[in-house]
């Protein structure tokens, strides 16, 4: 897994991939909606990854993987990617339960559609807002003692590396992917 990762990460962030955002819109076509999911990750991740869609509430798999990387359109439209532990931090948010103890990683290649970076559930109000272009997220709660990173709800410069939701049992690292201008 490891070498997975490295290996991703570094042709990533040698690829000079372009600044892009995804829409909020989540197709609600099977073709459609690969098509976006795949946008999430490298295509040897993504080929190998478990593939979920929901609709009217209902989560059925579209892909079963082998690899450890669950790959879905989350409800604001960003496709994702994340490993076992990403994706339970994930589902921790949305649950608004404690966050697993693990380092986990998820890829969100297309970017995001933005979000306030003090609370992970006050999106609406639009208060210290990032939009982040390619990037990857390392969570867990070890990114707590990770130092150098900016830790302000207000992001300067989200083409650098930073710490989002600081403060809270969901920071996270936030590094981005390709060339940086």
């Amino acid at each position: 897994m490891r070498l997975i990762l490295s290996a991703s990460l570094a042709f990533l962030v040698g690829s000079g991939a372009a600044l892009a955002f995804p829409t909020s819109e989540v197709p609600t076509s099977e073709p459609a909606y690969l098509a976006k999911v795949k946008t999430a990750a490298p295509d040897e991740i993504v080929a190998k990854a478990t593939i979920t869609m929901t609709q009217d509430g209902e989560e059925k798999t579209l892909q079963t993987g082998t690899n450890g990387f669950t790959c879905f359109i989350g409800g604001d439209g960003t496709p994702l990617c994340g490993d076992d532990a990403g994706i339970a931090w994930f589902k921790a948010i949305g649950a608004k339960s404690d966050p697993p103890n693990k380092i986990g990683f998820i890829y969100m290649l297309a970017g995001d559609t933005g979000t306030t970076n003090h609370d992970p559930y006050e999106k609406e109000t639009h208060q210290h807002w990032v939009q982040t272009g390619p990037h990857v997220m390392i969570v867990g709660p070890m990114v707590r003692e990770m130092s150098g990173y900016p830790r302000s709800a207000d992001v300067a410069d989200p083409t650098q590396p930073f710490v989002m939701y600081p403060g809270t049992k969901y920071e996270h690292l936030m590094p981005p992917i390709g060339a940086q201008k």
